[in-house]
């Protein structure tokens, strides 16, 4: 029995330690559409990460056939065809998870 609620506590410190990083914005603007791929990519892959992060308020359990990083993947999918555009596009929903974090 002691061993069980020892490894709840470490379960649910490592929850709490996960719950806590936070993932900053991109400090660089976005760049252009007419920006090198390499350039958009990497600013929409920080974007992207931080804003799911940002958004997602409770974890939540994906049918088996989803991939958990598939939210993630299609939000830089999306960004890197015009990271400028998607930003200002997802900008209020970035707006709302800065409040929401802050409290």
């Amino acid at each position: 029995m002691r061993t069980h609620i020892i490894a709840s506590l470490f379960l649910a410190s490592a929850t709490a330690a996960t719950a806590q990083e936070v993932v900053a914005p991109p400090a660089t603007p976005a760049p252009s559409a007419a920006a090198p791929f390499d350039e958009r990519a990497q600013w929409c892959d920080a974007y992207a990460t931080w804003l799911v992060a940002m958004s997602e308020t409770s974890p939540q359990t994906a049918p088996a056939d989803v991939r958990e990083t598939q939210r993630v993947e299609n939000e830089i999918n999306a960004c890197k065809l015009d990271p400028q555009d998607y930003e200002r596009d997802t900008r209020a929903e970035a707006d709302l998870a800065i409040e929401t974090a802050q409290g």
